[in-house]
């Protein structure tokens, strides 16, 4: 059951790594990885403290999400070459926090070894997957759709 209520707080870490797998190099993987496991933790950590004042926060995130994937898939080129920044990769560990700062987990440190685990299987995926397609324009429109999917889920909180 504990490992249950943590995957289902990490799905948006596997979803959103495999869309940045393709956005940014290879050496970013790593402290990633390790970024959206201590985010998790922390927003595990802080849930008593910090619900009640996130309760309007995680609809920002989930539309922000919504609305910057739907750009991808829309193929704004201006929005793809501003994305493939690394400095950008490195804001949506804490942004998917929110969620555990939301709903309380299993364990904050269950949650953040889950977090990380789900992300370096999204990184796999994306660079098994992502990385193979053909035209820069279809791996965009599949890292938009990735991304709307993350913020749907974090809607359905």
């Amino acid at each position: 059951m504990l490992l249950i209520d943590s995957l289902h707080l990490s799905i948006d870490s596997l979803i959103v790594s495999a869309a940045l797998s393709a956005a940014v190099p290879r050496r970013h993987a790593v402290p990633l990885i390790a970024l959206f496991g201590i985010c998790d933790v922390l927003g595990s950590m802080l849930h008593p403290a910090l619900a009640p004042a996130l309760a309007g926060a995680g609809f920002s995130a989930a539309i922000f999400l919504v609305a910057w994937g739907a750009l991808f898939i829309a193929g704004f080129p201006a929005i793809a070459r501003w994305c493939r920044s690394p400095v950008l990769a490195y804001l949506l560990p804490p942004l998917m926090a929110i969620d555990n700062a939301l709903v309380p987990g299993a364990s904050p440190v269950l949650d953040g070894i889950t977090s990380s685990v789900m992300a370096a299987l999204g990184f796999a995926v994306g660079w098994l997957l992502l990385a193979r397609l053909a035209s820069r324009q279809a791996s965009s429109r599949w890292r938009g759709a990735l991304l709307t999917i993350a913020g749907f889920l974090l809607l359905g909180l």
